[in-house]
């Protein structure tokens, strides 16, 4: 069973680097350049987990995941972000992230965390 997962980028490189290690992992991969564009795609298409950037044009990371918590989304989300701080890593938990990576990352370290919350017993 294929498993979806969204990225949420504003970079379109990063978007697409993304998109190629996720799909080459057997992911189905769903993106949006933003947390507005994630917002529409989730009104008709289901993802099991996001990845998200932070800081992005008309609606970041932090106001993407306020948005799904208030709908009551469960979705699992690992945000990530180039400027990362103690303080916004409080403020990133505290609106409802699962994960929270600081950029530059080993990619290896981010599909961990994706596989390890499809080997999770449903629901953990």
């Amino acid at each position: 069973m294929s498993h979806t997962v969204m990225i949420v980028e504003d970079d379109p490189a990063t978007r697409r680097l993304y998109r190629f290690l996720l799909t080459n992992s057997g992911y189905i991969v769903v993106e949006a350049e933003d947390g507005v564009a994630a917002l529409e795609r989730l009104a008709t298409q289901t993802v099991e987990v996001i990845i998200t950037d932070m800081n992005m044009p008309r609606m970041g990371g932090i106001d993407l995941v306020r948005t799904l918590r208030q709908n009551s989304n469960s979705v699992y989300v690992i945000m990530v972000t180039a400027f990362g701080t103690p303080d916004t890593e409080k403020h990133a938990f505290r609106a409802g992230v699962n994960e929270y990576l600081t950029k530059p990352f080993d990619f290896e370290e981010l599909e961990r965390r994706v596989q390890s919350f499809f080997a999770r017993p449903p629901g953990a």
